[in-house]
């Protein structure tokens, strides 16, 4: 007999108000899909449904210490066993570097589900342990709760249940090696243990609502992450078992533990926890006010896993509300679960689907003001590093600040805020006044045009190098970048009409404008009736056309897909025509045409275990990419507006991502890439803030139609 998992659930919270999502996976081996929970901080807890970490960033409690970066798993792991009228019943699956995988927990998994909160119900013998756990929104906390249902309401069986915990304070990238010295020394009172974690003095506290928790001091070697294999990384980790708690279960009765780092939590209630979060996300929901259905809920509780502090922001003013909207008046945007930072690209990119499509107005806004603060000569920053490196800011890719009035201008069309883009204005000035001047490597020539100077540098989202080796070298005049910089202008001259701002720079910008559009006529390519990717190119790229690279590449798609466009009609549609030929997959869009010399279908140039240099030398060459999908929307909606026909195609494309969300890779999310050939395999981060808000908002868009 199946268990009714989603009765269960609404009989113990009556106020879920969405639909929820159920997997019953085989047991026949452990099943890898992932799921995913986040704490608004950066920080977070990951998995797999069969139970088994597979990354070293697999972990019960993962704790950003300056939010929402330099992040440190806490709690590695909480394994069950449970004992039944004295027969025991392991819940745990674990991969080893033997080998081996045990135990095998994973075959008593009756069925999963991600909502409220990662659920799994175990069947022994047809009974059923419910398992649970909930990450506390704002702070560093994980509750699991265990609730035993007997096979029939009579039965009154003994059952004991012993929870272990292993830990290895780390950097969430690194790993623990276990050696003969003493570690993590605790101090145990009734029903709690602090737990000294390095010589810091950093603190995981355990509590438990009943039972007897017993000290170990036991090292449990060689865990294997087969993803991290998989990845050509280091594979093997130690842990260290600090303690179990075991305890007698009641029927029907929940039982409670709770894991935090530094506060104790007094009297752990997972239910009570999972009763706040509940409460968020009908907020969430109710507050997008989209056409309901399971997938477009699943996708606004994705966009909020993304948004996080700005680090930069005093410390009283890092956690959102039980809201809609936080609190906070400077927010950013997590690139990617699990191993990205927060980023300025990523944001940016990003800001229309996680915050304007599900209405998160102050959101958005807070946003945008985070990142006006983050710059330097007319650059905003990409990347956040994390506090122990010296910089904590890369500035260097010219298009984030371009990014940054395409976000401003989405804000305002939806908003209206004229007194934002009053007092955002001059962030767009300087980036003009900086990009004018005639030094640097970012400039505008004398034909109007954007031209980056270095090879070796990251001036797009298309630049990609390992060490100092690019392997995308663009040195010119970019595409992308000048398709950007006359939307810049463009959004510059719109504000100042649409605010009445009379800016003293109007007519400057004016010209630079109508200099800007008449130039990119230089990118034409007639014989391939699409765009060059880099015009005046100053490094041999393999596609030299008399000194331009012709490679068909998607970065063309933003000189049709922005809202401010220089070329004709029928060169949009020539240029739309060779994308869809070329470069459209079900999964996004390839970054090179199939036919090119150079194209890498398979991320990780088809080894089985690519290392860091082969996924990076495949990451541009060939692999499709989620959020074109949406660039490619807009543009087949600029060139043939909402018809029919394109509301048809934006549904039919949207299909497999929807599907995504809820078959493969990590449930309740979108992967960030997928191989560039079929069968166009989920690749890279699998939870990525710019996938999963292009999807938001083109599935918003479509419901609305």
């Amino acid at each position: 007999m199946t268990f009714g998992l989603t009765g269960w659930l609404k009989s113990q919270h009556r106020n879920i108000d969405y639909e929820i999502p159920l997997w019953y996976p085989s047991k026949e081996h452990p099943d890898s899909r992932e799921w995913l929970s986040t704490n608004g901080l950066g920080g977070y807890s990951m998995g797999t449904v069969s139970g088994m970490n597979r990354r070293r960033y697999h972990a019960s409690l993962v704790a950003a210490l300056t939010p929402p970066v330099d992040r440190k798993v806490v709690l590695s792991r909480i394994e069950e066993l449970v004992t039944i009228n004295g027969k025991a019943y392991d819940l745990a699956t674990n991969s080893w570097a033997s080998g081996v995988v045990s135990p095998t927990g994973y075959k008593k998994l009756e069925c999963f589900t991600t909502l409220p909160t990662p659920t799994w119900v175990y069947e022994l013998d047809g009974h059923y342990l419910i398992k649970r756990q909930a990450l506390t929104y704002g702070k560093n906390e994980l509750f699991c709760g265990y609730t035993f249902l007997p096979e029939n309401d009579n039965d009154t069986p003994e059952v004991k249940l012993t929870t272990r915990f292993l830990v290895g304070f780390r950097d969430f990238h690194a790993a623990v090696k276990g050696s003969s010295d003493d570690r993590f020394p605790q101090f145990v009172s009734p029903n709690q243990t602090m737990i000294i974690l390095n010589e810091s003095g950093h603190r995981l506290c355990l509590t438990w609502a009943s039972g007897r928790y017993e000290t170990e001091k036991q090292w449990w070697w060689d865990y294997n992450w087969p993803d991290e294999t998989a990845r050509g990384e280091p594979d093997r980790e130690d842990l260290f078992l600090v303690g179990t708690v075991t305890s007698t279960l009641t029927n029907g009765q929940e039982f409670s533990v709770g894991a935090s780092f530094e506060q104790v939590i007094q009297n752990p209630n997972c239910f009570n926890a999972v009763e706040r979060l509940i409460e968020r996300q009908n907020r969430l929901i109710n507050r997008a006010s989209l056409p309901r259905s399971q997938k477009t809920d699943m996708l606004i509780l994705a966009c909020d896993q993304m948004i996080v502090p700005d680090v930069f922001a005093p410390a009283a003013n890092t956690a959102g509300s039980i809201g809609a909207d936080s609190e906070s008046d400077r927010l950013s945007v997590i690139e990617g679960y699990p191993w990205f930072n927060d980023s300025g690209r990523a944001a940016l990119q990003s800001l229309p689907g996680l915050a304007l499509t599900t209405r998160r107005f102050r959101d958005s806004k807070a946003i945008l003001m985070a990142f006006s603060e983050r710059r330097q000569n007319g650059l905003i920053a990409n990347r956040t590093l994390d506090p122990v490196k010296k910089t904590r800011l890369v500035f260097a890719s010219a298009d984030v600040s371009l990014w940054y009035a395409w976000a401003l201008y989405h804000h305002y069309r939806i908003t209206k805020d004229k007194e934002l883009v009053t007092a955002l204005i001059p962030v767009l000035l300087d980036t003009f006044n900086c990009f004018s001047a005639t030094t640097g490597d970012i400039k505008v020539d004398a034909d109007g045009l954007l031209n980056t100077g270095s090879a070796t540098e990251e001036y797009s989202w298309m630049d990609a190098k390992i060490g100092d080796l690019p392997i995308t070298p663009r040195a010119g005049k970019a595409v992308e970048l000048n398709a950007l910089w006359y939307n810049f202008l463009e959004t510059i001259l719109f504000l100042d009409k649409e605010v009445q701002l009379e800016l003293p720079e109007r007519e400057k910008i004016a010209a630079a404008s109508e200099k800007a559009k008449l130039s990119m006529t230089k990118f034409w390519n007639e014989d391939k009736q699409c765009l060059f990717d880099v015009i005046e190119a100053r490094t041999p790229s393999g596609h030299s056309n008399k000194g331009h690279d012709d490679a068909i590449r998607p970065n063309q798609l933003l000189a049709v897909s922005l809202p401010f466009r220089a070329f004709t009609k029928p060169q949009e549609r020539a240029i739309l025509t060779i994308i869809e030929t070329e470069l459209l997959t079900p999964t996004g869009l390839r970054t090179l045409a199939v036919n090119d010399a150079q194209y890498q279908g398979v991320y990780g140039c088809g080894f089985q275990h690519a290392d860091q240099y082969h996924r990076d030398l495949s990451y541009h060459q060939g692999t499709a990419w989620t959020w074109l999908i949406g660039s490619y929307f807009e543009a087949l909606t600029n060139v043939f507006g909402t018809q029919a026909e394109s509301i048809g195609r934006v549904k039919v494309l949207l299909q497999p991502f929807l599907a995504h969300l809820t078959e493969e890779a990590c449930l309740g999310s979108i992967s960030e890439i997928f191989d560039g050939s079929r069968p166009h395999l989920a690749k890279g981060c699998p939870a990525h803030a710019v996938a999963i808000a292009e999807c938001m908002r083109w599935q918003a868009w479509q419901l609305k139609q």
